[in-house]
């Protein structure tokens, strides 16, 4: 699905594709009209290098890492797992001096990173982990530009760096403003089975078809 690219001062929940990743029953890939191609133009070959994953520890964002980790071993790629802290997280100790006698924030998540990937994972791509710290949409949108990351997976609702929900500025600002295709990551919902009364398909089983004789006169 394509979104047109807005000033991020713009409305932020107003087109089309944000609507549908709000609401649809299963992930959603948005794209850009000017965005980094990966998909051949006339071979039509996945070329798929890196793919970024926003990772703040919550159940859709392990459901985006698992999205990432599908298309990684299919087409080999790097898998670039990002977590941001928070503004004024981090102090100059924590980041000057390893190990600490109490587990700082940044060796936390770093360490919770690493733990976070299958280690069978590693025999068939390269995992890259990096924790930063600002704000959320600015940290992924440098990363994903500095690194020439070619797809970025998010989680549909994020309870870590500074996403609260879903299209708060941060996500928003990530699919309108993101230089590859964007995936929203959701659970897939089943279609709902309405239940039939046995008393009704009792009454269409006795029911006899009425049928209309014409007579056709010589």
């Amino acid at each position: 699905m394509r979104s047109r690219r807005r000033p991020h001062l713009a409305a932020l929940l107003g087109s089309t594709a944000e609507s549908v990743c709000r609401t649809a029953p299963c992930s959603v890939l948005v794209t850009h009209n000017d965005e980094r191609d990966w998909v051949g133009a006339t071979t039509r070959e996945i070329n798929l290098k890196r793919v970024l994953v926003a990772y703040d520890f919550s159940d859709y964002s392990e459901l985006a890492l698992n999205t990432a980790l599908t298309f990684a071993q299919e087409y080999q790629s790097e898998l670039h797992l990002l977590h941001v802290l928070p503004p004024s997280t981090l102090n100059e100790p924590e980041i000057s001096w390893y190990p600490l006698r109490q587990e700082g924030t940044y060796h936390k998540a770093a360490r919770q990173l690493q733990q976070a990937v299958p280690a069978e994972a590693h025999l068939w791509c390269q995992v890259r982990h990096a924790v930063s710290e600002g704000q959320p949409y600015r940290e992924i949108l440098n990363y994903a530009e500095s690194n020439d990351i070619d797809l970025i997976c998010l989680g549909a609702h994020g309870a870590g760096f500074g996403m609260r929900a879903l299209f708060g500025s941060n996500v928003d600002r990530v699919l309108r403003q993101a230089p590859c295709p964007v995936l929203v990551a959701r659970p897939l919902k089943h279609a709902k089975v309405f239940p039939i009364e046995l008393s009704a398909i009792k009454a269409v089983r006795k029911s006899k078809p009425k049928v209309v004789h014409a007579a056709l006169n010589g």
